[in-house]
């Protein structure tokens, strides 16, 4: 049951040299500083298998949720938030305001490239602008393009493997993965907009065979209502890894608005400001 998702992960750790509060991690950056460990399972496929005959018993929903335990199993929204905010979105923006669709709602692309090229087809004074999708998610007049090449990524996923049979905007794991932050010793699941980035990560453990094999794909809206309605179970550690193209994009919009504003100097010399993502993008 998608109210279960990420319940069955096992605990392969892996030791990241960043700060969990730095900024969104690049797949590729971060490579050479993880190390690998294996560690009890948390809960197997014959306890996975189980909740799913509970879930059909009770009309779908995970017998966990309808329990104190699960109701009590919850985020903060303000955490919440905090994570969303680690993923940029990209909104076509005219004037002050965003643009909207003939129902009132305007749309955000996690790919900017298809922001860029939606951008292209229209007249006037438009632009392409990123921010963080904590910024626009529980907006009811928002609505949430997934990349075009995660959903060609989730064909590519067999039915097994996904935990969501109805999966909009996907987030890609590996069974047992785990991020934790050598100076803090925190650690976090971490859940990639990309598939091959996380691939990235997993062949260092497990192999150009296995790899593959071991990758699970679960939907964006149910890991954030089992985080705000529980129950949150391991995705209480969870940590987004955004497409490393979309951090990328959002780097040159920081520098673009440094030129802008000090177009005579470097952008290394332009006094008050910061070169942290802003409105959040990152803090984890």
């Amino acid at each position: 049951g998608s109210l279960l998702v990420l319940a069955s992960l096992s605990a392969v750790s892996w030791t990241l040299g960043l700060s969990h509060s730095s900024a969104p991690t690049r797949p590729a950056a971060a490579m050479g500083m993880f190390e690998a460990r294996h560690a009890a399972v948390v809960m197997g496929r014959a306890e996975r298998r189980q909740a799913d005959k509970r879930n059909k018993k009770t009309g779908g929903r995970s017998a966990l949720s309808q329990s104190s335990r699960g109701r009590d199993d919850v985020l903060p929204r303000t955490e919440v938030l905090a994570r969303l905010s680690e993923i940029p979105v990209f909104g076509i923006k005219s004037g002050a305001g965003f643009l909207t669709a003939e129902d009132g709602a305007a749309c955000f692309y996690l790919d900017a490239r298809e922001a860029e090229r939606m951008c292209s087809k229209l007249s006037g004074d438009v632009r392409v602008e990123g921010l963080p999708l904590s910024e626009v998610y529980f907006d009811p007049k928002c609505r949430l393009k997934a990349a075009d090449s995660a959903l060609r990524q989730l064909e590519t996923v067999p039915p097994s493997a996904r935990l969501d049979p109805k999966i909009k905007v996907p987030l890609f794991c590996v069974d047992g993965l785990q991020t934790t932050d050598k100076t803090t010793g925190v650690a976090s699941l971490p859940l990639f907009n990309c598939k091959l980035e996380l691939l990235e990560f997993a062949v260092q453990v497990y192999g150009e065979d296995l790899a593959p094999k071991k990758v699970l794909v679960t939907d964006l809206a149910v890991v954030v209502s089992n985080m705000i309605n529980g129950p949150a179970g391991l995705l209480r550690s969870a940590r987004f890894f955004p497409d490393a193209k979309a951090l990328t994009w959002m780097d040159e919009q920081i520098a673009r608005k440094k030129t802008s504003m000090f177009p005579s100097q470097m952008l290394s010399d332009a006094p008050g400001i910061p070169d942290t993502l802003p409105l959040g993008i990152g803090g984890g």
